[in-house]
Order: C-alpha cells, then structure tokens, then sequence
C-alpha cells in the first residue's frame, strides 16, 4: 500500500496535505509514503524531516505518484496530473466539487475514487475528521490578526497617564466556526465585540464568549438552520430586515468580520456599499467569503481595498496564511479519516463502501461520478419515458367505444329503467371522456381517443352510424311535447334515454358490421 503526498500547484496554496507526525502513523499502519519534493516548503517543513519521519522523496510528481493506491492533496490536482496511478487508487482531498462539475467528471475518467472531504458529515464519529471546521477556526482567528495588523489604532481600552484609549468595536457577522473563533480572538485582543447569526443557537454561544448578539429574532429565525449545522439561505423579507438593523449597527463599529458561507452557493451579500461608506475612516472590514464572491458589495477577491479611508480585506486562503498550523490540522483530518479504510491487523486497504462517511464524501468510483448531488441532472432524463402511459389510455377509450353497443338492445319504454340500472356504460363513459387524461399526461393522451373513435371506418358502418343519428334526433323531437308535460325534469331525461334506446333497436343492422370486419 503507497500513499502518496503531492506538492500543491494552486497559485497562494502554502499548506501540505502531510506533515512529519502523520507520515510516521501512516508507516505505522503499513504504509509506504512518498512524499514530492517542496511539497513542506511553504509550511517551513523540509525535505529532510519528511525523511527522517520514514518517507521516500519523490523528484517529480509522476515519481511520486508511480503505483500509489492513495494520493493525498489539499487543493485538487489536474486530472492529467495524476497518471501512474493503480487504477482505482484514491484521491483525499478538499476537492471544491461544486462548479467545477467539468473537473470531476475528468477524476472520474482519470479512474480514480475521488473523495471529497468537505462532505464529510457533522457526526461526533467524524469530528475529528472535518476539514471545514478545523480551517474555518483558524480562518477566524486569522481575520482578527488581519484586521488588527491594518487597523490605525490600538484594541484594547488602556488607561494611562496620559488619557484613556477607548478599545475598539468590532463586530462578526456569522457565529458558526470561524466567527465563534474571531469572537473570541477579538475578545482576547480588548475590542468590545458583538456578533450576529440567522441560527438561534449561535445566540448562547456568542453570548458565553463575552459578545452582544444582534439579530432580528422573528419566525423564520427560529427555524434557520439546517439538520447539518449550517445556516440556511435566508429569504428576501428577512435578509431586507436584518439588513436595516446592522446597517445601523455597522456605523458605529471599527472592525467587522463577515463569515457567512454557504457550501456550494455564492456568498450572500450583506454589507452594500452605503454601508461602507457610513463607516469612519481607518476601519476594517475582513471579508471570510472572498472566494466565494464576498458578502460585501466591494469586495476584490485576493486583494485589500481601500474606499473612503475603510479598508475591505478580501484574501481567499486566510487558513492558508498561517500554513504550519493549517498543515498540521489539516493532516491529522487526513489521517483520522484515512486509518477508518485501512485493516490495522492486516496491514492493507480494506474500504467498506457502504460506510456511512464513504458514502457521504466519495464523488467517483469505477470510471462514474456517484455522488448524489451531481448526478440530479441525470435524473430528468431517467423520468423521460412516459410512452407507456400514453398507450394505457387507449385501452379504456376503446372499451368504452365498445360499450354503447349493448346499449342499443333496451327496449322502448320500461326498459329505460334497465337502461339506468346498466349506467356502468354511462359511468364508464364519464370516466374515458376526459377524466384521467388531462390528470396523467401529455397532450399526446388527449389525441389518441379520437384515433380510437375512428377504428370503425368501413363505409356501412358509418352509414349505419349516420342512420342511427337520425333516427335520435327524430326521436327526440317526436318525444319533446311528452318531457314537457313532464312535472320533473329527471323523467325527462328517462324519457331521453329510452328514446336513444327505442331508436337504437333498427340499428340492428350495426352486427353485421363486425362480420364484414
């Protein structure tokens, strides 16, 4: 078994999907590690501790990735970039499946099991596991020591000879991980902070960290947040609510955090740029959504902006700025995740598919994506064949062509009341009109009940059809003096039955149409 740990190739990408701790574990377990040379560089770890750790140093990628049954990375390797691979051998990563649907279909080509480990599921069995959480803590306390690295004055209050510094006002809009983490850095650092969040329960929690909670604690708040732990995308009304409430807010803060982002969607908008200008000059504002499109109006993704003297940080790596720390966390997910598929007896890979974080986290296997969320748009086309139901319709309608022929063998008068006990003809014919076909599909349906009624095209039948016709209509006319003196309306229509059932007897002739067929 050979795992192997490639150098990153994304532009800013500094941390290593290893470090010296886990390679030595990852022997422990029976495997052998290759490890790309510089992959540790910009996480200050050496070629040399790799080795003394018990790893081979690979000269180039496709030394390095020769044979290996797994290849760890911490952004997404080029498809093409992954040859001499087993067939088969896994690919554990944060792989940023979402909008780069083109790319996971290469994996998938490239015949590597993609695993993706940002759908790792919020289970006590698979904390220990999620990269989200342990990047997004750092990510947090990271964007306070960015906002105070560029901010003009001190944080904390400070009481000296010389006066008073009143402490900074900083203000984290999103309690999850890395708010929680800024809130409590920013705390530490002496601002006086408050935080908002759409989750009710990210009031007790800002709360317990020493922060004044803001938010619009209407219906719909009570019920943001999801069964996984995220926020919920808010509506329009509340986002327009809460919006008013911190555009107050934010006039009156020096710092503010945004961290509001939601896992394969575009970062929502909450501070426009009439907010921003409401802000005092030499303020900070720290945008944790940069790569996603920012949830401020000005953001520029990978650069600080300056507008009105208010400064927009909007780096896209934050965790990655801070890359030892970052490595170090993010390899020990890698590791945790890594000894649930391998059998510590034998010594080898022994995957259960069926496990539950398996199944949530693998995107390709066997040469096809299989990952729920990126096969629905296969879906519709599996839905399209309804050509079955169209010809079931057809059945019924001809069954009910059928059935006004027993009909024409009541007799006149009495026989009318027969007639009315028989009314499963006339009940079958309510049902065949059009009672089900607008209900089950298409238009084609509505189409296919004429093309029934038309089965009978030799002449003598429709002769014999026009005949019958006439003889009706004479009937009726002859007999509508008769429902007139009639007190009741039913009678009359009785008496309209046993009319179309007195006529229909010379129709006799109509048998003789199903011989000559």
């Amino acid at each position: 078994m050979k795992i192997a740990v490639l150098r990153e190739r994304v532009e800013g990408e500094s941390r290593v999907a290893a470090t010296p701790e886990t390679v030595a574990k990852l022997i422990g377990l029976g495997a052998e590690v290759s490890v790309e040379t510089g992959a540790g560089d910009l996480s200050r770890i050496s070629d040399a501790q790799f080795q003394d750790a018990g790893a081979s140093i690979g000269a180039s990628a496709p030394t390095t990735l020769k044979g290996a049954d797994i290849v760890l990375c911490v952004r997404r390797p080029a498809a093409s970039g992954l040859a001499g691979v087993n067939k088969g051998a896994l690919l554990i990563g944060a792989l940023d499946p979402y909008g780069n649907e083109k790319d996971v279909a290469a994996l998938a080509g490239a015949g590597v099991a993609a695993v993706s480990m940002e759908f790792m599921p919020r289970i006590t069995r698979a904390q220990v596991m999620d990269i989200l959480s342990s990047q997004a803590n750092l990510a947090g306390y990271q964007a306070v020591i960015e906002a105070a690295a560029v901010f003009d004055r001190a944080m904390p209050m400070m009481m000296t000879a010389a006066g008073t510094v009143r402490p900074a006002k900083a203000f984290v809009m999103g309690a999850g991980v890395a708010g929680l983490q800024a809130i409590a850095t920013a705390k530490r650092l002496g601002a006086v902070v408050s935080a908002t969040d759409v989750r009710p329960a990210a009031k007790e929690q800002v709360e317990s960290l020493g922060g004044k909670f803001i938010a619009v604690e209407d219906d719909e708040f009570k019920q943001a947040e999801t069964a996984g732990g995220y926020a919920k995308q808010m509506s329009a009304e509340y986002q327009a609510k809460q919006a008013e409430l911190t555009a107050q807010h934010i006039a009156k803060q020096d710092i503010v955090i945004t961290t509001a982002l939601i896992p394969g969607r575009p970062a929502p908008r909450l501070i426009t740029r009439e907010m921003v200008e409401s802000m005092a000059a030499g303020s900070v504002i720290v945008d944790l959504a940069a790569e996603r499109g920012g949830n401020v109006e000005l953001t520029q993704p990978g650069r600080i902006v300056d507008h009105n003297g208010v400064k927009i940080i909007g780096f896209t790596n934050v965790q990655g700025r801070i890359p030892t720390t970052a490595s170090q966390l993010y390899a020990r997910n890698l590791l945790a995740f890594i000894e649930t598929l391998i059998d510590k007896k034998e010594k080898k890979l022994a995957i259960n598919w069926d496990d539950e974080l398996v199944k949530a986290t693998v995107l390709t296997r066997d040469g096809a994506v299989v990952h729920p969320n990126f096969q629905a748009a296969a879906a519709p086309e599996a839905t399209k064949p309804i050509a079955e139901p169209k010809d079931k319709p057809a059945a019924p309608v001809r069954t009910i062509a059928a059935k006004p022929v027993p009909a024409k063998t009541g007799a006149t008068g009495k026989p009318a009341t027969r007639t009315t006990a028989r009314k499963p003809a006339t009940k079958a014919t309510e049902v065949a009109a059009m009672a089900d076909t607008p209900k089950k599909a298409a238009p084609g349906v509505e189409q296919s009940i004429p093309a029934a009624a038309e089965l009978p095209k030799s002449p003598a039948k429709r002769a014999s059809a026009k005949k019958a016709a006439a003889v009706i209509d004479a009937a009726v006319a002859a007999r509508k003096p008769t429902a007139k003196k009639a007190a009741a309306p039913k009678p009359a229509t009785q008496i309209t039955a046993t009319a179309k059932a007195a006529p229909k007897k010379p129709a006799a002739r109509k048998p003789a149409a199903p011989k000559g067929e």
